[in-house]
C-alpha cells in the first residue's frame, strides 16, 4: 500500500512539472504568434494580476508546506491504529499540497507571458517550483512523515 501511495503522488508530482513545461511552451507559442495581447505591468490590470500571483504564491507555498505537516501530525494521532486510513489521508493531502503549490508555478508562467516577459512573475513561478521540489514524494520521506513522534506516544 505504501508503494502504491508513493506511485500516485509521484505521478501528480511529475505531472505538474510536465504541465508547467507544456504551459510555458504553449504561452511562448501564443505570444510568438501574437494570439494573445500582452498586458503592461504598469496598468491597473497588470498590477492586480501581480498582486494576485504574488499573494497566491506566498500563501500556497508557506501554507501548503506548513499546513500539510500539521494536518498529517493530527491524523497520525487519530488514525495511528488504522494504517490504511492514514495512508489514504496522506495520499489525499499530498495530492492537495502538490496541486496547490504547482498551480502557483503555472500561474506565474502564464502571468509572465501575459505581461510581456515581466521578470517578477517568472521569479514567482521559480519560488513555487522550488516549493514543489520540497514536496517530492519518496518512500523514506513518507515513512518519516507517518511515524509517530516521541511526544505523541
Amino acid at each position: 500500500m505504501e508503494k502504491k501511495v508513493n506511485i500516485i503522488l509521484n505521478c501528480f508530482y511529475y505531472g505538474f512539472y510536465l504541465l508547467i513545461a507544456a504551459v510555458a511552451v504553449g504561452m511562448w507559442q501564443a505570444v510568438k504568434q501574437q494570439m494573445i495581447e500582452c498586458i503592461s505591468p504598469m496598468t491597473t490590470a497588470g498590477q492586480i494580476m501581480q498582486y494576485i500571483v504574488i499573494c497566491y504564491v506566498i500563501v500556497s507555498v508557506a501554507g501548503g508546506l506548513y499546513c500539510f505537516k500539521k494536518i498529517i501530525d493530527s491524523k497520525k494521532v487519530i488514525l495511528s491504529a488504522d494504517k490504511e486510513g492514514l495512508l489514504l489521508q496522506y495520499r489525499n493531502w499530498g495530492v492537495a499540497r502538490i496541486t496547490a503549490i504547482g498551480f502557483g508555478a503555472v500561474l506565474g508562467i502564464v502571468a509572465f507571458y501575459l505581461m510581456g516577459g515581466y521578470n517578477s512573475m517568472l521569479w514567482c513561478a521559480a519560488i513555487s517550483t522550488i516549493g514543489l521540489y520540497f514536496c517530492k514524494p519518496t518512500l523514506r520521506k513518507q515513512e518519516i512523515e507517518l511515524t509517530l513522534d516521541q511526544e505523541h506516544e
